[in-house]
């Protein structure tokens, strides 16, 4: 995640921050998009001077990104290939003939299964990092009244 922001207000290294709109935003109908202007907070880790106003580049940290490809990409893909081969040693011990159709459907459900837990492990458990704060693209003393909205 690149993208750049407004900050509106910014206290204890945490920045409240509004998304700009850039010319990908124009068909977006996603309920975060930046035309919806729903703030969301950041962090400081590199200690800019921050103040309302201000235009920033937010990234997400990049151990952040790795492990999200690992886990969104990576998991679903090598649980599809499990079930793929797990599904003939399942058919030969419920004593049906494995089959092409079987092993469709042990990829199928292990995809399914593995994209399911994803989705709820991302929705309860895991503690997601915020967005960080990683350049001051504009620097705007005036307030976030400015915000090139």
């Amino acid at each position: 995640m690149r993208d750049k922001g407004c900050i509106v207000r910014y206290k204890d290294g945490i920045a409240s921050v509004i998304p700009l709109l850039s010319d990908t935003c124009i068909n977006c109908n996603s309920p975060t998009c930046a035309k919806r202007g729903t703030l969301f907070l950041a962090t400081n880790p590199r200690n800019l001077d921050l103040h309302p106003g201000d235009v920033v580049k937010i990234e997400a940290p990049a151990s952040i990104q790795l492990t999200q490809g690992i886990f969104s990409l990576l998991l679903p893909i090598l649980g599809a290939v499990a079930g793929f081969f797990l599904a003939d040693p399942v058919a030969i011990a419920l004593g049906k003939e494995p089959t092409e159709a079987m092993r469709a459907g042990g990829l199928l459900l292990m995809l399914g299964l593995t994209t399911g837990l994803i989705f709820l492990l991302s929705k309860t458990l895991l503690k997601l990092s915020k967005p960080q704060v990683t350049a001051v693209i504009h620097n705007d003393q005036t307030g976030f009244e400015s915000c090139p909205l």
